[in-house]
């Protein structure tokens, strides 16, 4: 049984965050945690001799860059049949036999209950859904904390990336496609026979967020660290991380949707069931 994945007419879209937070905030927060840029085994050493401190560490580089995070939403139907008996109590003391159309069976005592079993096939529609945020630089970042900047902050919705500080993701298309995918059609369906399997994705959303990253250097040994400063909430994060591979070319929504066009017509991993894509907007 083939399973075909749709997606919705508006399931591909691509969306960057506006920055809350200026350049000037966030280096005064950077300034404020530059200790923490190189550790906290030096974050406490600075508090003795031999560690950094404020006067021996200065900033080397700065940017604002974006940082790419997916939200993929599907939903799976499934049209089926079930082969299930019941079991009927009859009230009728005297009953030895019962007729249902031409269904005929005997009455069987199991203790002082007296019943039949009816052979029955169910028709049966189940929808089972999924939705979940993926950090597109494969950290450890709680999907709650990414559905947050989706819920909190304005974003907008556009044709295509352009910006050359924007951080390639290492989370590809297809991976997460084959997220959903895996984790809908893993799902147990106890059925005699499936009439019509479908998993349509209405959410297949590529975001940006600004993320401003300052390189300090600690001159007594020549060590680098760096702090990043989220630019819609202003949290610091210490000991950050400078990303060098930006987006080689410029990203649009019509490669979106050629790419996940692609990627879905294929076979879903794990499971050895084909898959045949119907795309409306193809």
């Amino acid at each position: 049984m083939s399973i075909e994945i749709k997606f919705d007419e508006a399931a591909r879209r691509i969306f960057v965050f506006d920055e809350v937070y200026s350049e000037r905030a966030a280096r005064e927060q950077a300034e404020k945690r530059k200790l923490g840029a190189f550790g906290t085994v030096a974050r406490v050493q600075s508090l003795i001799a031999g560690g950094p401190k404020p006067e021996t560490v200065s900033l080397s580089k700065s940017e604002l860059r974006f940082e790419p995070f997916w939200l993929v939403s599907a939903r799976r139907s499934v049209d089926y049949t079930c082969q299930v008996e019941y079991t009927v109590g009859i009230d009728n003391a005297h009953a030895q036999r019962v007729q249902i159309g031409s269904f005929a069976t005997e009455v069987a005592a199991r203790g002082s209950k007296r019943q039949i079993v009816v052979p029955a096939v169910e028709t049966c529609h189940r929808k089972i859904d999924f939705s979940t945020h993926l950090d597109g630089l494969k950290r450890e970042i709680r999907a709650s904390t990414l559905e947050a900047y989706v819920r909190n902050y304005k974003a907008q919705d556009v044709e295509a990336m352009a910006a050359d500080n924007a951080v390639e993701s290492l989370v590809s298309i297809a991976s997460v496609i084959q997220i959903a995918t895996s984790r809908l059609t893993g799902e147990a369906i106890a059925a005699h026979e499936i009439a019509h399997d479908e998993l349509l994705i209405d959410k297949l959303y590529l975001y940006w967020r600004p993320v401003f990253a300052f390189e300090y250097v600690w001159t007594a040994n020549g060590r680098t660290g760096v702090i990043e400063i989220d630019g819609l909430t202003g949290d610091g994060i210490a000991n950050g991380q400078w990303f060098k591979d930006k987006l080689q070319r410029v990203m649009t929504r019509e490669m979106l949707i050629e790419v996940s066009s692609e990627v879905a017509n294929a076979v879903v991993p794990g499971t050895g069931v084909a898959v045949k894509l119907i795309d409306r907007m193809l």
